[in-house]
């Protein structure tokens, strides 16, 4: 058959405008193409196969593939005849297999491809998971060796700090040493944090707890650096609720107190403070905010950007890795909260945190016609001033002095209505004349269901004779306690006796000094290492066994099911480990222990569990 000129032109313009070639390139085409329909001249296929070849380019084939069907659309419906048609399919058949067999080729080489690249993420994902575990174990292993270091030296510093025997030079020493070792214990949990984070290992643990105490809390872990600088003043603004909230408290903490140590830390005159708005968005749900501000150095606009971002610590004089504000705020995210910052250079920062959480379904507070007597001669904070509002709207009666004599007048020569909570917020000085002043009062039958409170607003001092002593301000849930349920709580408690079983001695120290200075009449047996502990629990009975997991020779998991296989009736085992990664938690509780005690050892988490066992020994 023959090409027509209107048909071989219109073949040249839509090869330029399909390949973006120039005239001369595309009638040279079309000449070729034109010699195989005419002359039978097939070296128009061979062109086509070598340069699909060459190219290698599915997207150009594609192009191709799209250029035959469409000029083979066009000539079989511009041929005169059937003989024609024919020749123009036999040859387009020929173009089709040209193409067809490269795009086979092609997907051949894909699969091939795709085979290979699975391989490689296989063996790239078994790598990674090899590397994990390693890193897991690594990090469990430092952790272990590193917490127990820490335990040792925490715990024979505050027996050194309590015994209060070190004067002049030895005592800031002393002092230096603790924060030295706090510093430690804070990069250490730190570089944890992260690894754990970075892992997948974070475990989210839920619980009710006091939002108000939660932040004493807070404000507890910075107290002694804010002590270091004089200069520098903590203003709160707490909104008190009269209900728990359900959450993970740990982990919230570890955001605020992150935000208010760096605030500390780049603060040096001025003032931090410390807000917290509630919004009870439901009956079961409440929205709140945490704002903490400060007057220090403030961030410049590069700053702001890598603020959150690990190891992003400001080029200055200023210790630390860098890390708190990147694991606040990747808490924050894990908790379902919202972290934000803004900041102006040498002015200040804002850093706010939004939370939903649930209200807890326990009993809520009650403290309606509770007597309570403040004295305030010192200052009228924005938490004061909430506190005096909140207590009176739950229906206490409140009675609020401000000079000194008329307060003491008061106490002497009351009859009717005896104060059940008397709250002290006054000078170093005051406190002092106090302290013997309640001495006198708790030798009155008529005080004896009162509780004494010392708010010294961040300043420390020793008293022997105030039932509670708050830094900065005392918790909403305290003007709820019977001090005669406490006592007869405390009266009712009955001895006990303890297993600890561990291969390092300074542990078993440890636990044994904090124990006896609490609990001396509770008897503690040490066991040095899982066969003697096994020995001695064949031998006695216990009411609670504390149980290190990693020693030599029997690990903590082979001594406990050991215990198991004696047969008599287990009482609850804690294990006691610096391994805190989820997949240790999680094998603790698949074992079926009580729970976990961290280190380094921290004396109110054990104490609470020691008073729960005494609680069920009683009962």
């Amino acid at each position: 058959m023959k090409l027509k000129k209107y048909q071989i032109d219109k073949l040249i313009k839509d090869i330029q405008n399909s390949f973006k070639m120039d005239y001369a390139q595309a009638e040279e085409i079309v000449e070729s193409f034109k010699n195989l329909l005419e002359n039978n001249n097939t070296k128009f296929i061979y062109d086509l196969n070598y340069t699909i070849f060459h190219r290698r380019n599915h997207k150009f084939t594609k192009q191709i593939l799209n250029m035959i069907v469409d000029t083979y659309a066009y000539l079989f419906e511009e041929a005169s005849d059937d003989m024609e048609r024919k020749i123009i399919r036999s040859y387009f058949e020929k173009l089709f297999d040209v193409v067809f067999i490269d795009r086979c080729q092609y997907s051949k080489q894909l699969e091939e491809k795709s085979k290979t690249t699975q391989k490689i993420l296989q063996h790239t994902t078994k790598r990674l998971n090899e590397t994990l575990e390693t890193q897991e174990l690594m990090i469990a292993n430092i952790s272990h060796e590193m917490r127990t270091s820490l335990n040792a030296i925490n715990g024979y510093l505050a027996i050194i700090s309590d015994k209060d025997v070190l004067q002049g030079e030895d005592k800031q020493y002393l002092s230096k040493a603790t924060h030295a070792t706090r510093t430690l214990k804070e990069l250490v949990s730190d570089i944890l944090s992260v690894t754990k984070l970075n892992s997948g290992q974070l475990e989210i643990q839920q619980s009710n707890f006091w939002l108000d105490k939660m932040l004493i809390k807070c404000i507890d872990n910075i107290a002694l650096m804010l002590q270091k600088k004089p200069k520098l003043h903590l203003r709160t603004d707490i909104e008190f609720v009269p209900f728990r909230v359900y959450g993970d408290q740990n982990h919230i903490m570890e955001i605020i107190i992150n935000i208010l140590s760096n605030a500390v830390k780049y603060t040096d005159s001025g003032y931090i403070s410390l807000s917290m708005k509630t919004k009870q968005t439901s009956d079961n749900n409440v929205a709140i905010s945490f704002v903490i501000a400060d007057t220090g150095i403030g961030m410049t606009s590069q700053q702001l950007e890598t603020i959150f971002s690990p190891y992003s610590r400001f080029k200055t004089e200023r210790q630390g890795l860098g890390l708190g504000m990147h694991i606040a705020h990747q808490l924050a995210k894990k908790l379902n909260g919202n972290l934000t910052v803004e900041s102006v250079f040498g002015k200040g920062s804002i850093f706010k945190f939004d939370i939903d959480m649930k209200i807890a379904d326990d009993k809520k507070l009650d403290i309606k016609s509770r007597n309570i007597c403040i004295l305030n001669k010192k200052n009228y904070n924005d938490t004061y001033k909430q506190r005096i509002s909140f207590l009176e709207e739950q229906g206490a009666n409140v009675k609020v002095f401000d000079n000194e004599n008329e307060f003491i007048n008061y106490l002497l020569t009351i009859q009717d209505n005896v104060p059940e909570y008397v709250s002290i917020i006054a000078t170093i000085e005051g406190y002092t004349k106090f302290d013997a002043l309640i001495y006198y009062l708790k030798t009155l039958p008529i005080f004896a269901k009162t509780i004494f409170i010392a708010e010294n607003y961040h300043q420390h001092i020793s008293l022997n004779y105030f039932d509670e002593i708050y830094e900065y301000f005392a918790p909403i849930d305290l003007y709820a306690r019977n001090k005669t349920q406490d006592l007869q709580k405390f009266e009712s408690r009955v001895d006990i006796s303890i297993l600890a079983i561990d291969d390092t001695e300074t542990n078993l120290d440890i636990l044994s000094l904090f124990i006896s200075k609490k609990y001396p009449n509770i008897t503690l047996d040490l066991a040095n290492g899982g066969y003697e502990g096994i020995g001695m629990f064949k031998i006695k009975k216990y009411d609670m066994v504390m149980l290190d997991l990693k020693m030599p020779g029997l690990d903590g998991f082979e001594v406990f099911n050991k215990l198991k296989e004696l047969g008599s009736p287990l009482p609850p085992v804690y294990a006691f480990s610096a391994d805190i990664y989820k997949s240790n938690i999680d094998k603790v509780e698949e074992y079926g222990f009580a729970g976990m005690i961290e280190k380094p050892l921290q004396p109110q988490k054990l104490y609470k569990i020691i008073e729960r066992i005494m609680h069920e020994s009683n009962n």
